[in-house]
């Protein structure tokens, strides 16, 4: 189990490195236009391992999809 909540807290930190400013407004565009080809490249600026590249990928396609709050809340 420490090894999980090891790995979950370096996924945590890489995700949270591309939303410096640096790394966000590219990370936005990308996710938008689904270009995958572009997330890489942004992982590799970032220095985010290569292991990482498809779950950080796949957790940003994820979290982008995810439906907004109704505008009646």
């Amino acid at each position: 189990m420490s090894n999980l909540n090891k790995n979950i807290a370096e996924l945590s930190s890489y995700l949270q490195s591309l939303t410096t400013p640096e790394f966000a407004s590219q990370v936005e565009k990308a996710v938008e236009t689904n270009d995958k080809s572009s997330l890489i490249k942004i992982c590799r600026n970032a220095k985010i391992p290569t292991k990482y590249f498809s779950t950080v990928i796949a957790t940003l396609f994820t979290m982008s999809s995810q439906p907004k709050y109704p505008d009646l809340l």
